[in-house]
């Protein structure tokens, strides 16, 4: 099974993609929402709480605003959580049924976080800028200035691309199906071919 990451910058719609694949039998595992999960255990909350303020613990948006203006908050939260979901993402592996020809990891900062190198390739979503921007204000409920705050820490667009395998472009009434599916082929090809080599008398260990 190959483990294929999708990532992309805020409001590209990492999700919307996400949802493709799974319509076809893929399993996607969700690092974001996963993250915010683990977050809100009483442990990291404590530890949360330590480290930022009980506030900050117990308000998302707060917690949101403290370290997306300070890189050094941002990277002691990251080290907190970054390992937990790693744990929480090998155990999802290891349980899933029916072995899928390859699973996706959807993740917003994938490439910041060290985790592309777990995988056998990067799927990068992309949309213009300006519909980053209204997409995450409408969708988060913020103003534009912390959309661009939270934007500048993120990889650009042109080196997301540099850095994986496929891009599909995701801009509003581009049609994304077509590209979808023909990552999905090339991407079950790429396994068929594996498991070819792998059994291969030549090629066992």
């Amino acid at each position: 099974m190959l483990r294929i990451g999708l990532t992309g910058g805020m409001g590209c719609g990492k999700s919307t993609i996400a949802h493709i694949f799974s319509v076809l039998g893929i399993p996607v595992y969700h690092a974001d929402e996963r993250a915010k999960c683990i977050s809100q255990s009483p442990q990291v909350r404590e530890q949360i709480a330590q480290l930022f303020g009980q506030e900050a613990a117990n308000d998302k948006r707060k917690l949101a605003s403290l370290v997306f203006a300070d890189s050094e908050k941002l990277a002691q939260l990251n080290a907190l959580v970054h390992p937990l979901v790693f744990e929480d993402m090998e155990a999802w592996f290891k349980d899933l049924k029916n072995e899928p020809p390859y699973a996706l990891v959807e993740a917003a900062i994938l490439f910041e976080s060290g985790m592309a190198e777990m995988f056998d390739a990067v799927i990068d979503v992309e949309a213009p800028v300006q519909e980053q921007i209204e997409r995450c204000m409408a969708r988060d409920r913020c103003t534009e200035a912390e959309v661009k705050a939270r934007l500048a820490r993120q990889l650009s667009a042109q080196e997301r691309q540099k850095r994986s395998r496929f891009t599909i472009q995701n801009a509003s009434h581009q049609p994304v199906l077509d590209k979808v599916l023909d990552i999905d082929r090339q991407l079950r090809q790429i396994n068929r071919s594996a498991y070819i080599i792998a059994d291969c008398p030549g090629n066992r260990a």
